[in-house]
């Protein structure tokens, strides 16, 4: 084949940039940074959707989530779907099932057996990754998403100690310590982010220092077998994850209440090649939808590209995948250049909110201009297909 190479892509579980290096002092991923001579990171990368099944089908698909139609559990990528995993196969690469999110009707049709797919991971000790890493023939392609760093922010008892939180407030440890899903309308009133913002960011960083852990552990497969020379390993996130920025935790499912905010739609995006000889930060903004070419010829994510000042549309039911059939038509949509994002709620009654990112990067102050407003709702309506 034209393209031997092997290609590794892990997607964290909301995993947000600014908890890539170091929090209150403590670095986070010394696995990485032990690599940062072949690594290119991205610092404006963004996902397709503020959950996980919109943000990973448009990775795999190249579409938007507008045109993928992924905004629900029920929701099924259409038969004959372009896919990455179809492409890679056609080439003679090797894509083996590492992911239980596979056997998901939201991740139908996208080139992998639903029936060979593993079970739903009960620890971190469930690990499909190392072993494939290991055994599998090249040219390979392997996906595995780590969902450890997901709610509840329950790290290891030795990554608390690092940051600090061997013993959470018993109202954090009830909640993100303890909750999958920590509901935004069940919870009023019980967080307080001047008093609990540091705590829980603590306990969220504490979740990455046992992710940079494991991913020491697939960086030692890929050593042991010598691969290092012809494996690019990308990895990146499905989504962000609020952490008392605008008042509450969590994302569009686990919060039940689906949100554009920056920290929910900004993601990590790191690239690590041998033909990356120094580390290299590339500010261009770069949505995920972009991976399912770039997986294709590596060689185009590598290649530095000038500013496009790229427009990028952003989807989220308004329950995300705990949406329930009575709240179909209620959703969340956005459109941001890098400077002006527009927001629109569809929660029942219409909302839109414009916002200065240069002037406002914390969203807190919507900007009162219905003229501006209306030229970007113009825009959204037509790339974005209106619901």
């Amino acid at each position: 084949m034209a393209n031997p190479r092997n290609r590794v892509l892990i997607t964290v579980d909301n995993w947000r940039p600014d908890f890539v290096d170091a929090y209150a002092g403590v670095p986070l991923t010394p696995s990485l940074a032990g690599l940062a001579d072949r690594t290119l990171r991205f610092d404006n990368a963004y996902t397709d959707g503020p959950w996980t099944s919109p943000g990973l089908v448009s990775m795999f698909t190249g579409l938007t989530a507008f045109e993928h139609g992924i905004h629900h559990a029920w929701s099924r990528p259409a038969a004959g779907t372009d896919a990455l995993v179809t492409r890679l196969r056609a080439q003679g690469v090797r894509c083996p099932n590492l992911c239980y999110l596979n056997a998901v009707g939201n991740y139908a049709n996208l080139g992998y057996d639903p029936r060979a797919s593993p079970p739903y991971p009960q620890d971190s000790a469930d690990d499909t990754l190392p072993v494939a890493v290991a055994e599998t023939p090249e040219p390979f392609f392997l996906w595995f998403h780590y969902k450890w760093l997901h709610l509840p922010y329950r790290a290891s008892d030795a990554a608390r100690a690092r940051l600090g939180v061997t013993e959470a407030p018993p109202h954090l440890e009830r909640t993100v310590g303890r909750g999958f899903v920590v509901k935004r309308h069940e919870h009023v009133g019980v967080f307080d982010p001047s008093r609990d913002a540091d705590v829980v960011r603590r306990m969220y960083a504490a979740g990455v220092l046992d992710l940079d852990a494991w991913l020491g552990r697939v960086f030692d497969a890929l050593a042991a077998r010598g691969l290092w020379d012809r494996t690019s390993v990308v990895i990146t996130a499905d989504h962000g994850e609020e952490l008392l920025e605008h008042g509450f935790v969590g994302h569009a499912s686990t919060a039940e209440h689906a949100a554009l905010w920056e920290e929910l739609i900004r993601i990590p995006l790191l690239v690590l090649d041998p033909r990356v000889t120094v580390a290299r930060r590339d500010p261009r903004r770069i949505q995920g939808r972009e991976l399912f070419a770039g997986l294709q010829d590596l060689g185009s994510l590598l290649t530095p590209r000038p500013e496009t000042g790229a427009i990028f549309t952003f989807h989220g039911a308004r329950r995300g995948y705990c949406t329930p059939r009575e709240e179909e038509t209620h959703h969340v949509r956005g459109i941001s250049d890098g400077r002006w994002k527009l927001v629109e709620e569809r929660f029942g009654a219409v909302r839109r909110f414009l916002y200065d990112l240069r002037e406002d990067p914390g969203e807190e102050r919507p900007v009162d201009d219905p003229a501006k407003t209306a030229a970007w709702r113009s825009r959204l309506d037509t790339l974005a297909r209106p619901l």
